[in-house]
């Protein structure tokens, strides 16, 4: 089967728009600039084959669809075995960007349920990208360091293979009502080490909360830990003195739905190296990175819950939230899809983010426009 692999190189104008518009996506959203391009498609029956036939008769004609690659077992794999229908149907299937492509071979959730599963999975994962994958699709990654993983992992052409930001997603909590209870607090569930956590407190006496279906094992009485709603969850975030996310080393990025809605309700981070987090987090600066060893951790850790260093990490805090409204909005977020999908030029992504540099003189016009091998500095 042979498809095109030319993405769009010119600016689509709003004014020579046809009445239809020319991009189909599975992730509405309330922005102008999307909305003139993107018609949105978002079902209460996703993934039943009623949907299916939905998505295949509004994809007809499309110049190109933006899916949503990291939907899961909840969702059906709804637009990945979408992305595989395409292929398989079209003679010319319209162009694909997958969006927010944060894959790794195996899957803690299916192993941890299906235990039998755990030799098969990755090459299962393989398989169902290859099914999808063709010069027409493109994938959109949330680090430069998947820019250069994706494609020896997925087999896949690096040249179909660009960065995105992901955004903080606090929406309707951005303004609540933040203070400092004193704790230590840690969340989310994505390529977590919970042990490596555990192990920086055991020997000290700093109270701790986790959000999280993690299960401690060293009966630390300083250590607390529930699966929470997400109501919960923020408000544990937003009264705590600092946040802690403990990544495990993977060859996908995670967690920054995590730190950089922490971040942006002025939280100070602490964060382990891994994949991507240089990405979004000026260490020193906006937030504090450490080498996933115990030891570094617990040093961090100590540091920033000292009442003696407060002033020190409150001003972190308000810088990060800076940061975080200044780089990693919804808006940039989609801005930067619209521009990998070749609708907007560089020059309009730039008007429409308003991007440039702060007083301290760091850079904050990163992001979209980093292709495969550029360089540069979920959940």
């Amino acid at each position: 089967m042979s498809h095109s692999s030319a993405f769009p190189t010119r600016s689509l104008l709003a004014d020579q728009l046809p009445q239809r518009r020319p991009i189909l996506a599975t992730m509405p959203g309330p922005d102008p600039l999307w909305n003139t391009y993107v018609h949105d498609h978002l079902p209460e029956n996703a993934g039943t084959f009623k949907d299916y036939m939905a998505l295949l008769k509004l994809a007809k004609g499309r110049e190109m669809l933006i899916l949503n690659g990291s939907v899961g077992r909840k969702q059906k794999y709804r637009d990945l075995i979408f992305a595989i229908l395409l292929k398989w149907i079209f003679s010319r299937p319209p162009r694909v960007l997958m969006q927010d492509a944060t894959w790794e071979p195996r899957s803690e959730a299916l192993e941890s349920e299906f235990p039998f599963l755990k030799r098969i999975v990755p090459k299962l994962a393989r398989l169902a990208i290859s099914l999808l994958d063709g010069p027409h699709v493109r994938y959109a990654v949330l680090s430069t360091s998947e820019v250069k993983t994706f494609p020896a992992v997925w087999g896949v052409d690096p040249d179909r293979v660009v960065f995105q930001p992901f955004p903080n997603t606090l929406h309707q909590y951005r303004g609540m009502n933040t203070r400092d209870d004193g704790y230590l607090f840690s969340g989310g569930n994505s390529v977590r080490d919970y042990e490596l956590l555990e192990a920086a407190l055991e020997g000290t006496n700093i109270p701790t909360r986790v959000a999280s279906k993690w299960q401690p094992s060293r009966g630390l009485e300083n250590l607390e830990v529930n699966s929470t709603s997400h109501e919960d969850f923020m408000s544990l975030l937003a009264h705590s003195r600092a946040v802690v996310v403990p990544l495990r080393q993977s060859v996908r990025s995670a967690g920054q739905q995590s730190y950089l809605n922490a971040m942006g309700l002025g939280k100070a981070v602490i964060v382990t190296e891994a994949p991507g987090v240089r990405d979004y987090i000026i260490d020193g600066v906006t937030g504090i990175i450490v080498q996933p060893t115990v030891e570094h951790l617990r040093a961090a850790i100590v540091h920033v819950m000292d009442p003696a260093n407060a002033e020190f990490y409150r001003q972190m805090g308000q810088r990060a939230r800076e940061d975080v409204f200044k780089r990693f909005t919804e808006e940039h977020f989609r801005h930067g899809l619209l521009l990998h999908a070749g609708v907007i030029s560089q020059d309009q992504f730039e008007k429409g983010a308003r991007r440039g540099r702060d007083a301290s003189g760091y850079d904050h016009r990163g992001g979209p426009g980093l292709s495969a091998g550029a360089g540069g500095s979920h959940a």
